[in-house]
């Protein structure tokens, strides 16, 4: 039997994937107006998939556009490195370090916290996902073979519309510019070096994904199609255990809801993908992507209201955004 182990010994059965999405019923012919009027509204690009993992219905809003991964990208390194630990070719006891020339690297980028520890499989795929740890993740990419073996992996697992290109430091240092400002008052005053953000390049598709390809991805995970039942239950054990995004997908469940979720986050960019259980019984794969203006506080708010009508929606439940305020 398939199971998804949370924290607290919660057990649920995986539900199968259908091979092909459902045609489209009530639910998504009401929800899909609904998520898009939601997401036309905000300042920023949204992009919205979500697949009910019983039946395949699938609703989509901008799903086939590409938006920048950020920290999401770490679902795909972490199911890499698991799917070499089925084979034999790592393991989640053996300690891994960062090789010295990316240490060098990681010590030039703000973002990169303990570029020089080592750790173990497991402690780094904690890291990874809980915290969201570049540095574990950037040993992990190491460790199964680089950019281009997470890239060959997602090839064979089918997913398509979903490109990694860059280790985390190489991205951070690309979305980072060092710049001189001064500090300080009166005698006080003076100059010192600071890293800002800047943003990407406009029509750049690297490290990116459609909200569709993260959807699809998800799916396929948790239908334990791509790892064997016992990684596919740690793998989100691991993830229901996350401690970013408390005001993103999750903000507006219910208090006793499951979600095993991965956010992601750059300057302009608030992201967060996962899957939610919900009340009827069924499961959801949800990848809901923003990127552009109104700061990281009205984006993640945005992300919260469409994840309460997705769970609201393929739940059966009223939609009542005035009760879903004190969850």
């Amino acid at each position: 039997m398939r199971i998804w182990l949370f924290s607290g010994a919660a057990l649920l059965a995986a539900a199968p994937l259908s091979a092909q999405p459902a045609a489209p019923n009530q639910i998504s012919s009401t929800l899909q107006p609904r998520l898009a009027a939601l997401a036309h509204s905000a300042p920023a690009r949204v992009g919205i998939a979500a697949i009910d993992l019983t039946n395949g219905e699938m609703v989509s809003v901008n799903g086939a556009d590409r938006f920048p991964m950020a920290s999401t990208v770490k679902v795909a390194i972490a199911a890499a490195f698991l799917h070499q630990v089925q084979l034999g070719r790592q393991s989640l006891d053996r300690v891994y370090s960062m090789a010295a020339d990316e240490r060098r690297k990681a010590s030039r980028i703000g973002n990169m916290r303990g570029f020089g520890r080592t750790a173990s499989g497991a402690d780094l795929i904690d890291l990874m996902l809980t915290r969201s740890d570049n540095s574990a993740a950037d040993i992990l990419l190491g460790a199964v073979g680089g950019t281009v073996a997470v890239g060959e992996w997602l090839h064979q697992a089918g997913v398509t519309g979903q490109r990694v290109d860059r280790s985390i430091a190489d991205l951070l240092s690309a979305r980072e510019v060092k710049t001189r400002v001064e500090v300080g008052r009166k005698r006080h005053k003076h100059w010192i070096t600071v890293t800002v953000p800047k943003s990407a390049p406009v029509g750049d598709v690297r490290d990116s994904s459609t909200p569709e390809a993260m959807a699809t991805l998800l799916a396929k995970l948790r239908s334990g199609d791509l790892l064997d039942s016992q990684h596919t239950a740690y793998l989100f054990d691991v993830m229901a255990r996350c401690r970013t995004g408390a005001h993103r997908l999750k903000a507006m469940l219910p208090g006793d809801a499951l979600i095993a979720h991965k956010t992601g986050t750059l300057d302009g960019v608030s992201n967060d993908v996962g899957i939610i259980s919900l009340p009827n019984g069924h499961e959801l794969a949800v990848a809901v992507f923003e990127q552009g203006s109104g700061g990281h506080g009205p984006r993640d708010r945005n992300i919260a209201q469409l994840g309460r009508m997705l769970y609201d929606g393929f739940g059966t439940l009223p939609i009542d955004f005035g009760m879903s305020e004190g969850h």
